[in-house]
């Protein structure tokens, strides 16, 4: 059976045009290959700004890739149809990561989840509808009664709620989720990720994840993407990956992770070596573990144990690096 998300060596590269002088041209995403498996939660994290949006922009197909391929429940999203293309989003919808700008403050809830229905001729009776739409405010923790309010009436939360009843308004096989829960308070935030799950589960749902937050990624997610640079780094299982990490960034920013125990894991901070910025790794410039088979080394992502791949050029460190487990 084919996964319902495959990327295959995907580039993005943004061009700024100049009047004098040469285009000045940024490559955001290198080479990147992903699979979101069947019923899997594939959760991708990274610091700020290093192409998880704009993963999701090329994978939605609000932004057109530079290179490679995209295929979405077996279509290719950069050259499909408009026709066919409208056919895909019943298959994939997305959930924005502000509950504030990503709801029409002039309509209402009725409205709101109408929309979808509306657009793709669904749910024409009135009855039915009715009851669909009670179902689904039901099915993210609202109630009927709400459906003739505002989003300005509502806390984030339930903002977060009515934006995720709205991509299950179609009953998608895809999930999009840009950080959903990153605009939201601690407590909020444990309500939607304990939704999320719930929904993955008795849906049956196919879903990347875009977070920060390893310790949200490690609750919600089957297999941990790590990117850097706008490059996958490191893939594995989500337990795997946080008792056994193999790139030295994930091993950084895992040592960074709060942890309840009484002996914290040794913090393990990045070096700067700017005499390495122009080395074929991305990470050699921030990294302890440098040599010199990083400046023209093989830093393709590959695999080095059961279901887990690293992009490294001076594996295994098993053998000289702290635990990073949390």
């Amino acid at each position: 059976m084919t996964a319902p998300v495959v990327i295959e060596h995907l580039f993005k590269t943004y061009t700024r045009r100049r009047f004098i002088g040469k285009n000045v041209e940024k490559t955001v995403l290198h080479d990147v290959s992903l699979m979101l498996e069947e019923d899997h939660v594939l959760g991708l994290v990274g610091e700020s700004g290093c192409g998880k949006s704009t993963l999701c922009k090329t994978l939605l197909g609000i932004e057109k890739p530079t290179a490679g391929t995209i295929l979405a429940n077996g279509k290719d999203v950069a050259k499909i149809s408009k026709s066919e293309f409208k056919k895909l989003r019943r298959v994939m919808q997305v959930v924005y990561q502000d509950p504030y700008s990503s709801l029409d403050p002039r309509m209402n809830v009725r409205q709101l989840l109408s929309e979808p229905l509306d657009i793709h001729g669904l749910k024409k009776d009135r009855a039915e509808r009715k009851a669909f739409l009670s179902e689904l405010l039901k099915a993210v923790g609202l109630s009927e009664s709400q459906l003739e309010r505002y989003p300005h009436e509502f806390s984030g939360g339930q903002r977060q709620r009515i934006n995720i009843a709205r991509a299950l308004a179609l009953n998608p096989k895809i999930l999009v989720a840009d950080e959903p829960v990153s605009a939201l308070d601690v407590s909020v935030q444990a309500q939607i990720l304990n939704l999320l799950k719930e929904i993955k589960k008795t849906r049956r749902l196919s879903m990347l994840f875009v977070t920060h937050d390893f310790a949200v990624a490690r609750f919600l997610c089957d297999d941990i993407a790590v990117m850097y640079k706008g490059r996958i780094v490191e893939k594995a299982p989500a337990e795997e990956l946080f008792t056994n990490p193999q790139h030295p960034y994930t091993e950084a920013l895992l040592s960074a992770v709060p942890s309840a125990e009484v002996v914290q894991k040794p913090f393990v901070p990045f070096e700067e070596h700017p005499e390495r910025a122009d080395w074929a790794c991305p990470f050699a410039s921030r990294c302890r573990y440098a040599d010199k088979s990083c400046r023209q080394g093989d830093n393709a992502l590959k695999e080095v144990l059961p279901r887990h791949a690293c992009a490294c050029s001076v594996l295994p460190f098993k053998d000289k690096k702290s635990s990073a487990a949390v």
